[in-house]
């Protein structure tokens, strides 16, 4: 759990590094504004939250996750106030994740649960130490990714 509180921190830093005039940048062929990546993390966030419940709901038998479709927002970006929104929502879904974590019996951490993702696809088992690790990843993926798009918008933004 370690390494996931320091991934959340490190994400916090590389988003608030991003200007606000930036938010609304979407490199050619990215599925994401720089400020809709913020969107997506807490997206994603939910999105195992909700497998998380829902495998130990049900005794860790199989479960189809179900999501809502990712908000526009991700796509077209967000603006100062909707930075502090996002971040506030994804510090509460953030405390939720550890919270529902924390609580689960040790002897389950390893336990598998088979997940179907998406209609049409076969269960993948899934553990709480595999969505730990998930979220963890998921948060420095984006961190770099982060830099790398504030460096995109500032050049073409001098090319301008």
């Amino acid at each position: 759990m370690a390494g996931f509180e320091a991934a959340r921190l490190q994400w916090e830093e590389a988003f608030a590094r991003v200007p606000d005039e930036a938010l609304h940048y979407l490199k050619p062929g990215d599925d994401y504004a720089l400020g809709g990546l913020q969107v997506h993390v807490n997206w994603v966030l939910a999105h195992y939250l909700r497998v998380f419940r829902g495998m130990v709901a049900i005794g860790f038998g199989e479960l189809r996750a179900q999501d809502p479709p990712l908000a526009q927002d991700a796509r077209s970006g967000i603006d100062a106030a909707g930075r502090r929104r996002t971040r506030a929502e994804m510090a509460r879904l953030h405390a939720e994740v550890k919270t529902a974590l924390e609580g689960l019996h040790e002897a389950d951490w390893t336990r598998k649960a088979p997940v179907v993702y998406a209609p049409g696809q076969e269960p993948y088992p899934t553990s709480a130490e595999d969505i730990v690790g998930w979220l963890t990843d998921h948060y420095r993926e984006h961190v770099e990714q982060c830099a790398e798009l504030i460096d995109e918008w500032r050049a073409a933004k001098a090319a301008g």
